[in-house]
């Protein structure tokens, strides 16, 4: 099966216990992951669930929880225990539920590019750029919207597939889910959880990395210079390498 950042269903690739479960971000793709599956399934399994898709089709996308349990029934159903676990942005967000408030059992969290905690005046902005989303016309704002998370040196055809993806979800989908991701409280230190994090972030992102350690105690991060926000496909082998090291720590 090839694997490319169009692929929208549910991944599957390599074979052994050892498996890294990726969650993609908001309004994106399993094939956002197509270059870890590509190098990593050499080593171990690698599953992409399609979860905004799922809940999608169960009309409960906006719920954080509906989310996670489907993705623990998948993870079940697929024989899959104890994984690392890494999330993309949202992804990332939804990682950290599944760890930490859902108890998943995992050898390890790598969290990327996710902005965690949210700042205040990135909540702010884009609860009011939700307003505008809902307001319409969704398409031209959502693209509007997603050009930032792009660096100068990604700007090109791969930019424009990963743009017209998000552009092309259910817009009421897309509000809910930004809207969620806004007004969910990181207000407390997580419990200290017996697995290794780490954080991979991206320079022009929005993560502010000590923020992000008094939230996660214990954590571990590197930011990546001179990049956008989608390093799964940019910074696809820093990707990779931060994901073979904790498969080697943990």
């Amino acid at each position: 099966m090839t694997i490319s950042i169009e692929t929208t269903s549910t991944i599957d690739q390599g074979n052994g216990d050892d498996a890294v479960v990726c969650l993609h971000g908001w309004c994106c793709r399993p094939g956002d992951f197509a270059p870890q599956v590509h190098q990593l399934s050499r080593h171990c399994r690698v599953f992409v669930p399609d979860w905004q898709a799922r809940r999608t089709d169960a009309a409960t996308a906006c719920n954080f929880d509906a989310i996670c349990h489907d993705t623990l029934e998948l993870l079940h159903q697929a024989g899959i225990e104890r994984p690392l676990l890494c999330g993309h942005s949202l992804g990332g967000l939804l990682a950290l539920i599944l760890a930490f408030e859902f108890r998943l059992p995992i050898r390890g969290l790598l969290i990327l590019d996710s902005t965690i905690p949210l700042p205040d005046h990135v909540g702010a902005r884009w609860l009011a750029e939700a307003k505008r989303l809902e307001e319409g016309p969704f398409k031209p704002r959502c693209e509007t919207f997603v050009r930032p998370f792009f660096s100068e040196t990604e700007r090109g055809p791969v930019e424009d597939s990963i743009v017209r993806g998000m552009a092309s979800q259910p817009p009421a989908i897309a509000v809910g889910l930004l809207r969620s991701m806004c007004e969910r409280s990181c207000n407390q230190p997580l419990s200290p959880i017996d697995a290794p994090i780490h954080m991979v972030a991206s320079q022009h992102g929005a993560a502010v990395l000590d923020a992000f350690h008094a939230y996660v105690p214990g954590a571990t991060s590197e930011r990546i210079d001179h990049c956008g926000h989608f390093i799964t496909v940019f910074q696809a082998d820093r990707v990779c390498e931060a994901a073979q090291r904790m498969r080697a720590d943990c």
